[in-house]
């Protein structure tokens, strides 16, 4: 079995499969067979063998179902079937109703159940298909599902010597083959020479600390600062005062009932997850730190990892923890280490040497420990000939994190190096890959060296789901994050709903199809099948139908972009797909308002009651399709009684069709079927077209503003859209099997699975999300007015794949392995200042066991604080509105918005605040001291970089005090994203400031900056000369709202609404369906109904409620909202003092816009119009007196926005 699963298949299993063989059972049959009949097995051991033979895949797809059955299972039941979903890869519906179709194939002497078909197998139940001709087979099932599985093995080789190798090198855009030799000693070196690691897991236990101790812990920092300020001259700004710090930490335990606890000793108590909340500061970062110093110094057998947002966090505070316990970098043994991905050490080793971090302790003489850890010397290089040196790597080095540490490979025989080939004629090798001999001693590896002595861990959310160990030590296929799980006894998650959608992400990623190159999928598996074909005419039934979808996909992708093609074409379809992604769902949805005579998409005045008459005109439709998109596989469609007058028959029998025609797009028979199938089934279409043709010339001649963005059909045109819908339906139906069934593939194509990005040995350990694994097909145009795009070829498809839930890799991490082994995991604390929003599917990540409470200093400037609505208006006296409008205006709208707040030189509203701000400052309130600085907030580095221009255009006199952020490095980037960030880092761009700087800005002579809201709102202290917030005024220019074709977005809604379901006893899936399997085909078809919905939302007006799905959208983008300016805001609240807010764009609140442009008008806002006040009274719901959570935290800010000038709700 070639599947990638984080566990070996267990003896038994693999020992009954070559019995098997010999008994003369092909191989692939055989472990089918086993396979199959194990999930089976697996069925009756839990009780559920009165489920149909269907019914297996609910419970291998691991996803959040409520049954009682599943409700209490013990230990054994929890171990079988996380076992169960190791042996078996049928976790998908898809997968498994192929296996079963394979396994009815196998001759019924070989199998212990039968009698069932495909025409009656959704209500064969398993018992009644038993027949146990093979009691050892059952034996064996029993035992896999109760043995302890072993982890699986990656294999590795050592270099010989007098034997060539080569690795590929970069060396700029360009790949170049190196070829190298190793003598004997070199050799045997490698051979004699082990590093130490880790044997075995770690036993844990429940940990409590009583707050109080944490003290003496400060105390000691204090004095180690101390004694560091006089070695190297720290000024009075670099030490912590953590005793200081310490005194103005809040915290009280929540009960389970909600409410706080009211204790005199306050006690943290670690078992499992514990999730803390904490307001903005609050000294969540204080208590995470003090509480590792207290693991270091009191609990000597213990490890804690800390996972930080980024790359350069991490090494800053692994150097500081080290400087507290250790004195000397290069001699002394760390007690912390940062443990990082080394694919983009380059991009780290840039942003470290140029971090205000570094550079201090290069100023004072002090050594930086990031020193030790990101060195790039390498061994290897010193052992490539001069003359390859010059001739292959122009005599330049490996790029850092490049090395061949693990990829080298046995030069193909005839390119044995003789000293005289060009590199132009070097052949890549397709063997097996060797190690480096001299990873031993390579100071480039110097962080596995301090590895398993280090007692802190710190790791970013990134390299704990991506970045994978050295095979030279690990060889496993883990992750950082699994190691961290097995050999860390805490784990504190910092801002941990930004973790959680990190690994919602991870789970949910793009995959190339087809760029017309080499970078999709098809277009390398393509060839690869071919090669295979030619030789293997004869090939196992798995194969055949892997190898047969793999062929349909490359017709089907073929079709695609013809229909999407500028010359073979229709520009309909092109326009119709403009929007974002497509998906046969969204498609055929869309098609179906269409096809009833209805828009696309609703109006924004569109009624409730005209609504959800029009989501009744369109049921019927859409239920057509729902059946078809439901069938297990549309091109095998059983045929009913009367085929030619069943709408859903004649559907897949169009898709078949379309198969079977190598040239579909351009047949005309396609097109004139689907012109049929319209008007044979919906006689009455040309009718409503012309009721909604009359309806928008109405509309238009009473309104010329409106939009003509939704063109009426004709029969024509729908007969394309349906015909285009069907053939992505088709290559949805390809691609899975591709994906799914990756197992099956030839043997000659050794790729890993197409999901490179995501890990794959978790797919099978964390659960499927409730759509099922999803695809969604991208088209990507091609761009000419952009030379640098990543893709310029219009032959380009890219697909979403949906696969797991990923946020259940964090919100179980406590216990993510235990199933298998027994053991508990680490303990678990959650820290944030927004994981309380209880509406908000972005931050919300559950009710807490502990908060953080602001000191009271803070609560006062927090109630102090000033908030305005501030729109602006055009020379025509019109609120100015940037969210909703065109990608292609708002520049237009940012630099017209700027110069309404600058006024004439300085004297508008900017220029007015920063004198308010000095004149406070002057007064003998400290709090306002060294504050004159302002924050204007926007979404994105192009929209800070307008802003920034158009201010320094218009103030000539603060040209020199306007800076806008742009990101410092490539954490959050790919090597493809270089291009974009050499775009916003250009040297001429007057008043940039790296993101990593931002810290500094206190100390500058900037006066304004401008800058993404998401790049501000975590981790950073922006702090003036006193230790108080920098900034005194921060203004929101813009109002956040999500891209309705996000779909990550998408994903992390629908992953929170999957827990959400679970836990209520009372929901629609639960009550309807009494069967395991039931209720997960009503789940699903729930699922895919509430993504749908979220595809088709658009105005912040539109957005409506459905209870029965718990969705509350609007409420949802008003607790998120919230979350971002609570994220915001807290930068200003720095040292416990009050700041001023303005919110400008009119699109926070175009009522009361309306009302300050014009006085006559009386019509308030309310949060159906206005997603202000929604987010002003979601935060004065949480924080009212009933709620004892809510009130906590967000008591003070409620008080503050409740009175917030010229909002009118």
């Amino acid at each position: 079995m070639s599947q990638k699963t984080l566990f070996e298949l267990p003896r038994e299993f693999i020992d009954r499969l070559e019995q098997l063989k010999d008994e003369g059972l092909e191989r692939i049959q055989a472990e089918l067979l086993l396979q199959v009949e194990l999930c089976f097995v697996l069925m009756e051991r839990l009780g559920l063998d009165d489920e149909p033979v269907t019914a297996p895949w609910a419970v291998l797809s691991g996803m959040p179902l409520r049954h009682p059955r599943l409700q209490n299972l013990d230990e054994m039941a929890r171990k079988a079937i996380a076992n169960a979903r190791q042996i078996a890869p049928f976790s998908a519906r898809f997968a498994w109703l192929a296996a079963l179709r394979s396994y009815l194939k196998i001759p019924l002497d070989w199998r212990n159940y039968g009698d069932f078909t495909p025409q009656n197998w959704d209500i064969y139940i398993i018992h009644a298909a038993k027949n146990l001709r093979h009691p050892a087979n059952q034996d064996v099932y029993e035992r896999c599902l109760i043995a302890n599985l072993n982890f699986r093995l990656r294999k590795v080789q050592q270099v010989e010597l007098d034997v060539a190798y080569q690795f590929e090198a970069k060396t700029g855009e360009q790949t170049v083959i190196v070829p190298i030799k190793f003598t004997q000693q070199q050799v045997r070196n490698a051979q004699i020479q082990h590093l130490p690691w880790f044997a075995t897991s770690r036993s844990r236990s429940s940990f409590s600390l009583r707050i109080s101790d944490l003290e003496q812990d400060a105390a000691w920092i204090d004095e180690r600062e101390e004694a560091l300020t006089r070695q190297y001259g720290w000024d009075e700004t670099a030490k912590g005062h953590w005793v200081n710090r310490f005194r103005k930490i809040n915290f009280h335990r929540v009960q389970e009932n909600a409410t706080l606890l009211q204790q005199e000793e306050r006690i943290l108590e670690l078992d499992g997850f514990t999730n803390i909340a904490g307001m903005v500061a609050s000294g969540k970062t204080t208590f995470s730190q003090l509480l590792t110093v207290n693991i270091v110094r009191h609990h000597g057998d213990r490890r804690i990892t800390l996972v930080v947002s980024d790359v350069q966090s991490a090494i800053k505070l692994a150097n500081q923890i080290n400087w507290w316990f250790c004195d000397d970098p290069e001699n002394d043994e760390p007690i912390a280490v940062p443990i990082l991905g080394r694919s983009k050490r380059d991009a780290h080793l840039r942003s470290f040497s140029t971090s205000k971090d570094y550079l201090e302790h290069q100023q004072r003489g002090q050594p930086h420990w990031g020193e030790r850890w990101l060195g790039t010397a390498c061994p290897l290089q010193g052992q490539i000939n001069k003359r390859s040196f010059q001739e292959f790597l122009n005599n330049k080095p490996l790029k850092p994190g490049t090395e061949p540490c693990y990829s080298l490979q046995k030069m193909p025989a005839s390119d044995v190096y003789d000293g005289l080939r060009l590199r132009a004629r070097r052949s890549k090798s397709r063997g097996s890959f060797y190690l480096c001999p001299f990873f031993a001693k390579c100071p480039s590896q110097q962080v596995y060296h301090d590895m398993p002595n280090a007692r802190v861990w710190i790791t970013t959310p990134g390299a704990m789901a991506m970045a994978g160990l050295p095979r030279h030590l690990e060889l496993r296929p883990m992750k950082i994050g699994e190691l961290v799980y097995e050999q860390s006894d805490f784990v504190v998650f910092d801002e941990v709903e930004t973790v959680i959608k990190w690994f919602d992400d991870t789970y949910a990623e793009e995959v190339v199809l087809t760029d017309g190159g080499k970078n999709g999928v098809f277009d390398d598996i393509g060839v690869k099948t071919e090669q295979f074909s030619t030789t293997n005419r004869v090939m196992p039934p798995l194969t055949q139908r892997w190898t047969g979808a793999e062929r349909d996909a490359q017709k089907a992708i073929t079709a695609t972009l013809t229909l999407l093609d500028k010359h073979f074409g229709h520009q309909i379809l092109r326009d119709w797909i403009k929007r974002g992604y497509f998906t046969p769902n969204t498609l055929l949805f869309k098609f179906a308002r269409r096809l009833a005579g209805l828009e696309e998409f609703e109006s924004p005045e569109t009624p409730e009651a005209h609504s959800q008459a029009n989501a009744r005109l369109i049921k019927p439709i859409v239920r057509y399709f729902d059946a078809l998109l439901n069938e297990e596989d549309p091109l095998r469609m059983d045929s009913p009684e009367n085929p030619s007058q069943n709408p859903v028959y004649r559907l897949a029998a169009l898709m078949q069709e379309i198969n079977s025609t190598g040239e579909s797009a351009l047949d005309d028979k396609i097109y004139i079927a689907c012109r049929a199938w319209i008007l044979e089934f919906f006689p009455n279409t040309q009718r409503r077209l012309e009721r909604l043709r009359t309806e928008l010339e109405n509309r238009q001649h009473s309104s010329p503003q409106s939009s003509n963005e939704n063109e009426v059909d004709t029969i024509e045109t729908l007969a394309y859209r349906l015909q285009f819908a069907l053939t992505i339906a088709l290559l949805d139906r390809h691609t899975r099997i591709v994906f799914y069934e990756w197992q099956n593939r030839p043997q000659s194509i050794t790729d890993d699975s197409p999901h490179q990005r995501m890990p794959t040995a978790m797919l099978n350990i964390l659960p499927l999300p409730l759509t099922g694994r999803q695809f969604g097909t991208y088209y990507s145009k091609d761009n000419e007015s952009d030379k640098k795009s990543k893709n310029r070829s219009n032959n380009a498809l890219t697909l979403f794949a949906y696969t797991n839930i990923g946020r259940c890799y964090i919100l179980n991490f406590h216990h993510l392995l235990t199933d298998f082994n027994g053991q508990r995991g680490p303990n678990v604390l959650a820290l944030s200042g927004t994981s309380y929003l209880p509406h908000s599917t972005s931050f919300h990540v559950g009710n807490p066991q502990g908060i953080l409470m602001p000191e009271q200093e803070a609560i006062k400037a927090i109630a102090q604080s000033y908030f305005k609505f501030l729109p602006q208006f055009n020379q025509k006296n019109q609120p100015l509105r940037i969210s909703g409008s065109a990608e292609r205006k708002k520049m237009g709208l940012f630099q017209e918005i700027a110069r309404s707040l600058i006024g004439s030189n300085g004297t508008g509203h900017l220029g007015q605040e920063l004198k308010e701000l000095r004149h406070l400052g002057d007064d003998a309130n400290y709090h306002w001291r060294d504050r004159d600085r302002i924050l204007l907030l926007v979404n994105s580095y192009d929209q800070a970089r307008w802003v920034a221009k158009e201010i320094g255009n218009c103030w000539s006199s603060m040209q020199d005090s306007v800076y806008h952020l742009v990101p410092d490095n490539t954490d959050t980037y790919t090597e493809n994203d270089f291009d974009e960030i050499d775009r916003l880092l250009q040297p001429t761009d007057k008043g940039a400031l790296n993101r990593a700087d931002i810290e500094t800005f206190g100390q500058t002579n900037g006066r304004i900056l401008v800058a993404p809201m998401s790049a501000m709102g975590r981790g950073f202290n922006i702090l003036n000369g006193n230790g108080k917030a920098a900034f005194g005024s921060v203004y929101f220019l813009t109002r956040p709202y999500p891209h309705p074709h996000d779909t990550q977005a998408i994903a992390q809604e629908m992953n929170r609404r999957a827990l959400d379901w679970v836990d209520k006893d009372a929901f629609t899936a639960w009550l309807q369906g009494d069967g395991v399997v039931q209720r997960a085909e009503k789940v699903r078809q729930l699922a895919a109904r509430y993504w749908r919905s979220v595809e088709q939302r658009s105005y912040y007006k539109t957005l409506r409620d459905d209870k029965e799905l718990l969705a509350y959208p609007r409420f949802d983008l008003a607790a998120t909202t919230a979350g971002l300016v609570i994220q915001a805001v807290g930068r200003l609240l720095r040292g416990g003092v009050p700041f001023r807010a303005y919110f400008v764009d009119a699109a926070w609140a175009p009522k009361s816009a309306a009302r300050i442009a014009n006085p006559e008008l009386n019509e308030n806002d309310t949060e159906q119009t206005s997603l202000l006040v929604a987010m002003i009274l979601r935060i004065c719901d949480y924080a009212s007196e009933e709620n004892s959570v809510g009130n906590a935290l967000y008591q003070p800010l409620a008080e503050a926005m409740e009175t917030i000038n010229d909002l009118y709700f």
